[in-house]
């Protein structure tokens, strides 16, 4: 027994139980697409150096200005480790040049990338290539070239300072050599000599001080230049980082399964047949749907039947006529009436089933049941005639065959004929349609107890 639903009802589950086969398809084909590309694809290696940022100078300033300052710092060199001036520089190389033909900033752009190393004060340069040594030429000659960049903008920031002090410290050691020269040539104790003595010292004072400034300057330069520095070169690696085979394989299931169910849900909704009897069920508007399982070839599945007739005698009485149709012309109306014409024979009754090939008429003297096996109404309205005469109906479907706009257009036939669909009969493509050793030899057969 099957509880009535809307017949647009579809969900994931019916779509996982009915497409199975169309589910796995899809996964394999994403599979096998996914290790043929891991295998065709050429390989790249990937090598990587480290450099180390010393943020030792901005700790005076606090914590959180030296963290804001060493993030800042850090992005600069991330950024500058891709700058024209660094790739053109590694170019040069003779390592890179030997092993990367014409290599050019544009022919590394691309192929390098930078970032920090979680929790440290590190940068990574990571550069690919197709061999292991041109990776690791590369990823050192980058870093190297890094350094040397971050030491020339240093330089070049700090020059007009320097430049000034030097000029500076040009002029006072001539001024002072003038004023040595003027204080020797004057007389002893004399207000010229006392004049040049004072203005030799403001001198030297005016040296020593802007000497030191010099010396200030060199320090900061050479701290400054040693910000950056490389802490690990990089190494030829020993194995590609792609394609790596189990990173393809596993990408390739993931979009398997989302590819496939997305498959799966589209083809559910769009495909009305009828793969359940609760479809069919809903299709014919009726609560009693039997299902005829899968059996070998002429082997006839009595139980499903026996518990069909049941239902009716409990159901329907009196249980005279038993109109029996497919929902379409492809679907075994002859076999479901043999099979439930025996059914009743099991159960004591007398059972006339008329098949479809029939003429009309009902047989004398008049059995217990007569069963009616009437061709599709795709086919012929006799089916529409026999229902006018009202009685009770069963509409035959067959498992992944019959659309569900044709059972149900079927039923509603029948019901505005005048017939009450009680039942429903749902049969696997391959179900034994044997009819427990009757045939029907003649146009009409008659079923009763030996």
């Amino acid at each position: 027994m099957t509880a009535r639903k809307p017949p647009d009802i579809k969900t994931i589950g019916d779509s996982l139980r009915h497409r199975r086969v169309l589910i796995a398809l899809v996964l394999l084909v994403c599979l096998g697409a996914a290790g043929a590309l891991s295998v065709v694809r050429h390989k790249t290696y990937e090598a990587s150096a480290l450099l180390y940022v010393d943020e030792r100078h901005n700790s005076s300033q606090g914590f959180d200005l030296a963290l804001q300052a060493g993030e800042l710092l850090s992005h600069h060199y991330i950024e500058m480790a891709t700058s024209r001036e660094v790739l053109n520089a590694a170019c040069a190389d003779g390592d890179v040049a030997a092993l990367v033909p014409n290599c050019s900033a544009d022919v590394l752009t691309g192929h390098i990338r930078a970032g920090t190393v979680n929790g440290t004060s590190m940068i990574s340069v990571t550069a690919d290539a197709r061999s292991p040594q041109a990776a690791a030429a590369i990823a050192n000659a980058v870093a190297n070239g890094l350094v040397a960049q971050d030491a020339q903008q240093v330089d070049q920031l700090l020059k007009p300072t320097r430049d000034y002090l030097d000029s500076e410290l040009q002029r006072l050691d001539k001024a002072i050599a003038d004023a040595r020269q003027a204080l020797a040539a004057a007389p002893p104790n004399s207000p010229q000599a006392a004049a040049g003595l004072a203005y030799l010292n403001q001198l030297q004072g005016e040296y020593d001080a802007d000497y030191a400034r010099r010396q200030d300057l060199a320090v900061e330069q050479f701290r400054l230049s040693g910000n950056l520095s490389v802490v690990q070169a990089a190494v030829p690696p020993t194995r590609p980082s792609d394609p790596d085979p189990l990173r393809y394989l596993a990408a390739g299931l993931v979009a398997g399964l989302v590819l496939g169910l997305l498959v799966a849900l589209m083809v559910e909704y769009f495909d009305d047949r009828l793969l359940e009897p609760e479809q069919l069920g809903r299709a014919v508007g009726t609560d009693l749907v039997v299902r005829i399982p899968k059996a070998p070839p002429h082997v006839s599945s009595p139980a499903p039947f026996a518990l069909a007739h049941a239902n009716l005698l409990a159901g329907h009485r009196p249980l005279q006529t038993l109109l029996v149709t497919g929902a379409t012309a492809g679907d075994p109306a002859d076999a479901v009436a043999w099979e439930l014409g025996a059914a009743a024979t099991e159960a004591g009754q007398t059972v006339a089933v008329i098949p479809t090939s029939a003429s009309n008429g009902v047989p004398h003297p008049e059995p217990d049941l007569t069963v009616i096996a009437a061709p599709s109404p795709e086919t012929s309205s006799r089916v529409v005639r026999l229902a006018s005469g009202g009685g009770f109906a069963i509409v035959v479907a067959t498992a992944g065959s019959t659309r569900f706009r044709d059972a149900q257009r079927t039923a509603e036939l029948l019901r505005r004929a005048g017939a009450q669909v009680v039942a429903a009969v749902l049969v696997s493509k391959n179900a034994g349609h044997g009819s427990n050793g009757h045939r029907s030899n003649g146009r009409r057969s008659r079923l009763g107890r030996g």
